[in-house]
């Protein structure tokens, strides 16, 4: 999928079309929007208990005041449990079919709450009903989910009213759904632009992230992605001591491509070798330009010997490729090393380059490395 495929956005749904762009997107919006929505569930949890203190008043100790403790205990319990999940689960549109549900629940649980209070004025009820409609918009779901519960909630409302009040009357009826209806829809057009801009903004953010971190010929990343890389692994190697390696080439005689066959040649040759090596590494290596005419690659989790075996991979690749340019061939010295426990990014940098030198002047084409800290 092309660049911009990928970051076009479905004007019904308000969805990226990239169903791992919208993962990413949906992932980020939720992990930032629990930190105000677990305590604000929490919150709504014993808020909601207690307000039996309140009905104990109203409708003494009745078969319908043990009816509603039972609804409010047990929403209780269902928030509760939410709340937990939302904690501990890590699948994001798991937990958001989740909300979707429990609000529905919940919905339902307040409709047979308003039964035992069917003296609530008509209005009342439907000024409760916006407010709730506005408070399932402003919890974290996908936009979708919002609009489907809040268009069950509208329909299960009015249809419940219709039954409940008695000699209710019908042009106020009408005029209220029409009504409720309008803000609703105002309410959700307003949501989705929001939704809409912020998605354009999580694009233009990730566009200039990768424009700050990828080098602009070959579209791998740069020294400075590469450095603040390599600060964090050598962290990590301090903390768990796992082997990781560092490999730095350089090509042969390269001003002489550029002189014979010009510096878009010379371009030319940089971004297939860039394909060729990202064909021979893994998700995890980290791959750089260096500078000019040199690449660079962190190997996690690698020692010097299986360092070596793929310099060597990599430097046959180069050498046997076809780079369209005659008789000419291209090929790479390498240098490699492993990473010590005592090492900084600057003792690192200093022993691969040093490395590298030794290959040019043992006649290029061939990979060094050094035995031992």
């Amino acid at each position: 999928m092309k660049d911009k495929d990928k970051y076009m956005i479905n004007r019904l749904t308000c969805r990226f079309k990239d169903s791992l762009l919208e993962q990413e997107y949906f992932d980020r919006t939720m992990e930032a929007d629990k930190k105000y929505t677990q305590p604000l569930i929490l919150l709504t949890s014993v808020v909601f208990l207690l307000f039996i203190i309140p009905e104990m008043f109203l409708l003494s100790y009745s078969t319908g005041l043990r009816e509603i403790f039972l609804i409010r205990f047990l929403t209780f319990i269902v928030l509760i449990g939410l709340y937990i999940i939302m904690r501990q689960g890590s699948d994001n549109r798991k937990i958001a079919y989740l909300i979707s549900i429990v609000e529905l629940v919940l919905m339902f649980i307040y409709f047979n709450v308003m039964h035992s209070f069917a003296s609530m004025d008509f209005l009342i009820s439907v000024l409760n009903l916006v407010v709730l409609i506005s408070v399932i918009f402003i919890i974290p779901n996908m936009f979708i989910n919002k609009i489907f519960v809040s268009a069950t909630v509208y329909i299960g409302f009015f249809t419940f009213q219709n039954q409940l009040v008695q000699n209710l009357d019908g042009s106020l009826y009408s005029i209220a759904m029409i009504n409720t209806f309008l803000i609703i829809l105002m309410i959700g057009i307003v949501h989705y632009r929001v939704n809409y801009f912020d998605r354009v903004k999580f694009v233009n953010e990730k566009e200039l992230i990768i424009l700050s971190e990828t080098d602009p010929l070959t579209k791998i990343y740069n020294r400075a992605k590469f450095d603040s890389e390599l600060i964090k692994w050598i962290k990590l190697k301090e903390r768990y001591h796992n082997p990781i390696s560092i490999i730095l080439m350089d090509f042969d005689y390269f001003k002489e491509v550029n002189d014979q066959f010009g510096h878009l040649t010379g371009d030319k040759v940089l971004v297939e070798t860039a394909r060729l090596v990202e064909k021979l590494i893994r998700e995890t290596d980290i791959f750089a330009r260096w500078g000019g005419e040199e690449f660079i690659l962190l190997l996690p989790e690698t020692d010097r010997t299986n360092a070596i075996k793929l310099a060597e991979r990599i430097r046959e690749v180069i050498c046997t490729y076809d780079y369209d340019l005659g008789s000419s061939k291209i090929t790479c010295s390498f240098g490699v090393t492993e990473i010590f426990d005592n090492d900084s990014i600057y003792s690192v940098f200093d022993r691969v380059d040093k490395l590298l030198y030794s290959a040019k002047e043992k006649g290029r084409n061939v990979v060094i490395s050094q035995e031992s800290a």
